[in-house]
């Protein structure tokens, strides 16, 4: 707990350790600074660290908008959007001057309160690594604050356990405080925890229309979701109340896709059946959705919203969660927009972000070696 306490210091203020792998040249250490990151974005990377007077040291300077500091002292290595470097800078140096814990983070605050630093953007991305099978070895994690899961959709129930045994899904922790940010395991590739379920599941023998419509959902969230499915005028039909706050659309047969998303979404959804029933074009519904959303009649999903699903075929990503991230952009945020749909069809898929810049950017989590997953290949 102590070391998760400091990851999330990490996320947040920027807290440094120092006296990282002395032995290593610098050109290993380089080398294994960026492991965390997506292959198409290492050799960009700026690597860098700091000395013991809080002073960044650059080991190699980059060309894109993301940097690392090689494994410190606690066995982790993290890289972060550069444009967070500032804050992690006054950080370091307030560490070298003997503020940490509790302090060193009211410090921080204060600081950005009066304007000194800017805080961390909402849906930061933050990559860490532990070369050890004793924690969750590869975290990516997206940063929340003073979100909760009733908001975004999310789980609050931990998978560690799941994520050692490497086939972990993403969760929420710390909701509603300035620390809220989700946990993503990254499953599957050479560098996760080994695992994984020993069987899939043959979702398509299941006829329970209820049973089925949650699949998508992490364990916890499935007994409360609300079940539902359309008629073939587009008219909502409710398998089952709900009493948390996702609603899950059965077995779509002309799509194949189930869904589930946040329950202020109904309405949106009843629109875009109504609208697919009268046989309006892809196109059509999509322009109807948004001049709807324009002019306030529909909700639209909040920042940092989640939504599920799932499909039943080998050619598309079978379980995928959606973080919705309305305008933001990769650089904005830290995060990689190389698709890994190949990937995610072999089994060790990473997240990616769509759409940058538009109303409609969100970030791709493919959820690796479930029972429901993409089979590795």
């Amino acid at each position: 707990m102590k070391k998760m306490i400091s990851m999330v210091a990490v996320i947040l203020f920027g807290v440094t350790t120092f006296g990282g792998a002395n032995a290593q040249t610098k050109e290993e250490k380089i080398a294994q600074a960026v492991l965390p990151l997506p292959e198409d974005l290492r050799a960009g990377a700026a690597v860098y660290d700091y000395n013991d007077k809080g002073q960044r040291v650059m080991l190699r300077g980059g060309s894109n908008h993301l940097e690392c500091k090689p494994r410190d002292e606690n066995g982790f290595t993290s890289c972060t959007g550069k444009i967070t470097a500032a804050r992690r800078d006054y950080s370091a140096k307030l560490a070298a001057g003997g503020l940490e814990g509790e302090e060193l983070q009211a410090a921080m605050l204060a600081a950005e309160e009066a304007g000194e630093i800017e805080p961390a953007p909402f849906g930061s991305m933050f990559y860490r690594l532990y070369e050890k099978d004793d924690r969750i070895q590869l975290l990516w994690v997206v940063f929340l604050p003073n979100a909760t899961a009733d908001d975004l959709g999310m789980s609050l129930e931990s998978q560690r356990d799941n994520s050692l045994a490497g086939m972990g899904m993403p969760w929420m922790m710390r909701e509603g405080t300035p620390s809220a940010h989700l946990m993503i395991p990254i499953n599957g590739t050479e560098l996760s925890n080994a695992g994984g379920a020993p069987d899939r599941l043959d979702t398509k023998s299941i006829t329970d229309l209820v049973v089925q419509g949650t699949l998508p959902l992490p364990e916890d969230l499935r007994d409360g979701a609300a079940v539902i499915t359309y008629d073939e005028s587009g008219v909502r039909q409710v398998l089952r109340e709900g009493t948390n706050m996702i609603e899950c659309r059965a077995r779509d047969e002309a799509s194949g896709f189930t869904r589930c998303y946040h329950k202020s979404l109904g309405a949106e959804n009843d629109l875009r059946a109504k609208l697919a029933a009268e046989g309006k074009s892809n196109e059509e519904i999509g322009a109807a959705l948004t001049a709807a959303r324009e002019s306030g009649s529909l909700p639209t999903a909040p920042m940092g919203s989640i939504a599920y699903r799932l499909y039943e075929e080998d050619d598309r990503l079978k379980l995928l969660w959606v973080l919705r991230l309305p305008n933001a952009t990769s650089v904005e945020l830290g995060m990689p927009t190389g698709s890994q749909r190949d990937n995610a069809l072999a089994g060790r898929g990473l997240p990616w972000m769509m759409r940058e810049g538009t109303p409609a950017a969100h970030l791709m989590i493919p959820i690796n070696s479930t029972e429901v997953s993409n089979k590795p290949m």
